[in-house]
């Protein structure tokens, strides 16, 4: 693939931003080529009937698909007394920056492989927070998209109504070229005619909007109780009123409401959809056919399975049909009330996006299905800080714009060699072997 590139290159010709460039994908995206296991022993050998729609995507536009990464298993829907991280199939993934720190998130292996450079861009999936978590902690730009710009097709699921998949990437610029190669309309995914009624189901030029001067004019909004003139995000603020932004403080009551509901719509949709994928996109001769069996499996290799699966016998209590009343009921509530509260704040204040440190608006992005984006803000000590956009539906273009304006204006990302001299050595006594 690379060679072709190549030849491509030479002859004048470019597939993509993309084209010839190594791409990593979370080990719950489809591929054909190897094995799509979400980290489950009981799927180690899964090799799908088909191609995620993104992962085609990305083969099309000339990139290249290197490999798979670790990640927490099923998206970290194993067991409740599970690290992020782990995976019975692949281990354990362990922080760039600080070996003894949380990963964080889902899309671990994502995040390190990502800001270890192993590939120039990864993909990641999230749910609730396994984008930005991960991309966070390992000084990353991380994309979580609105839920219908990104197929989920050929992506084995963990909440259909909450997952979307995106880019993590080193510096916004690759975040926004990876966006604008696997947005884009998908009929075989059911969240994809929300972006054919927002934006015509065209996909807006990300790389083109990115300005040094896109924070001039906008108003963000802060929570009060995290507005401060100290720290990094002090800092941050300051630097996002010196590129012309001004920030408006509001009360954030509202928004600390739905991921509670998310959480119980997860347990019923977990069930439903995984045994469809296992029935319908799975590949055959697996020793597992469904959920029960997987559990069942587990039971068999508890060596590997080593915190339990409560999570997975909680979603298999639940009838797991799509017409439950009990999981409506949850869904609704989460993805109701968290628009509700965006879209109030956002009008309310006239706001064109809320900032936050770190975490600060991940559940209630997630629960709405919204967009969020996080670029690397500092560090305390080791700990890579995150600061973070987000915006209404479909408004990735500008919200990258904002991003990109920060990260030129303060430069904050450092390698993590150079702040963990633990991996610096490593590197060092590899390098020399």
């Amino acid at each position: 693939a690379a060679r072709a590139a190549d030849a491509r290159r030479a002859r004048g010709q470019r597939l993509s931003p993309l084209d010839g460039l190594p791409v990593l994908l979370k080990d719950n995206v489809g591929t054909t080529d190897l094995p799509t296991t979400a980290g489950s022993i009981a799927l180690a050998n899964n090799i799908p009937k088909q191609e995620a729609t993104i992962t085609q995507r990305l083969r099309a536009s000339g990139a290249i698909v290197l490999g798979k990464t670790n990640l927490s298993e099923f998206a970290n829907w194993v067991s409740l007394n599970m690290p992020n991280g782990y995976s019975s199939l692949g281990g354990q993934v362990i922080a760039a920056y600080d070996h003894a720190a949380d990963p964080l998130g889902s899309s671990t292996g994502s995040g390190v492989a990502t800001t270890m450079a192993f590939a120039t861009v990864a993909i990641g999936t999230e749910t609730s927070g396994s984008i930005i978590s991960p991309a966070t902690v390992h000084s990353l730009v991380g994309v979580k998209p609105t839920v219908g710009l990104v197929s989920r097709s050929g992506i084995i699921p963990l909440a259909h109504s909450f997952d979307t998949a995106g880019p993590m990437a080193r510096t916004v610029t690759d975040a926004a070229a990876l966006l604008g190669v696997v947005a884009g309309l998908d009929p075989t995914d059911d969240a994809s005619p929300r972006f054919q009624a927002a934006l015509g189901g065209v996909v807006p030029d990300y790389l083109g909007a990115l300005s040094t001067t896109a924070l001039r004019g906008v108003r963000l909004g802060v929570r009060n109780s995290e507005l401060t003139d100290a720290g990094l995000f002090g800092e941050a603020l300051a630097v996002l009123r010196a590129q012309g932004a001004e920030i408006v403080p509001f009360n954030a009551s509202l928004l600390e409401n739905g991921s509670t509901a998310e959480i119980a719509a997860i347990t019923t949709e977990f069930k439903w959809y995984l045994n469809r994928y296992l029935a319908t996109e799975a590949g055959t001769g697996l020793p597992v056919a469904n959920l029960t069996q997987i559990i069942q499996f587990n039971s068999r290799n508890r060596d590997r399975v080593q915190y339990g699966q409560d999570l997975l016998v909680a979603s298999n209590l639940q009838t797991g049909l799509p017409f439950d009343p009990v999981y409506l009921a949850s869904r609704a509530a989460a993805i109701r009330s968290s628009e509700i509260a965006l879209d109030t704040m956002f009008r309310r204040q006239q706001l064109d996006a809320i900032v936050s440190p770190n975490y600060g608006n991940v559940g209630v992005t997630a629960a709405s299905g919204y967009p969020n984006v996080t670029v690397p803000m500092g560090y305390v000590g080791q700990a890579p800080q995150g600061l973070s956009f987000a915006g209404r539906p479909f408004t990735e273009q500008a919200l990258l714009a904002y991003a990109y304006a920060y990260e030129q204006a303060s430069h904050k990302r450092t390698p993590p060699t150079t702040l963990n001299p633990a991996l610096r050595d490593y590197c060092t006594a590899i390098g020399a072997r």
